[in-house]
């Protein structure tokens, strides 16, 4: 077989092929868009809840120091045991917007606390301290030592 000149004239190099379009992408960035997608749309949603929970509890939590500060400084033991009283009424009612703590008082208002911790009994032992030594003449002795740790627990737990 002899070669035909005219063939060889018509034989080109090898050349690559044309690269491909950036439009449309492959299915696997579609996925992923898809995926990240659905992510955003889920941080917008439960994001923000979260972090006013951290706000509120890093501002009641501070509340609680600062009434510790005051007791360290000689404070009077039922104006300490009142302003803890008060600042867990005022993280129950932000906490617990449904239930009516506001008008609960005595033995009522501990089994309110009791009902929404985690640890039982906490508040058990402090019963008098929360709900009688608030409203007592300043100088009756009451141990807040007991009653600031089961407020920072309780606030921990419930926040």
């Amino acid at each position: 077989m002899t070669p035909d000149p005219q063939l060889l004239t018509r034989l080109r190099d090898i050349h690559a092929p044309a690269d491909p379009h950036w439009w449309p992408p492959a299915p696997g960035w579609w996925l992923l868009a898809l995926l990240a997608l659905i992510a955003f749309g889920l941080l917008l949603r439960y994001l923000p809840p979260l972090v006013r929970r951290w706000r509120r509890r890093r501002r009641l939590l501070s509340a609680l120091r600062a009434i510790e500060r005051e007791h360290h400084s000689g404070a009077s033991a039922t104006a300490v045991a009142g302003a803890v009283s008060q600042l867990l009424r005022h993280a129950a009612l932000e906490r617990f917007a449904e239930a009516r703590a506001a008008g609960l008082h005595g033995s009522d208002w501990i089994a309110f606390l009791e009902s929404r911790d985690r640890i039982r009994g906490r508040f058990a032992a402090l019963h008098e301290a929360l709900t009688v030594a608030p409203y007592q003449r300043p100088q009756v002795l009451v141990d807040c030592a007991p009653l600031l740790q089961a407020a920072r627990g309780w606030l921990r737990a419930v926040l």
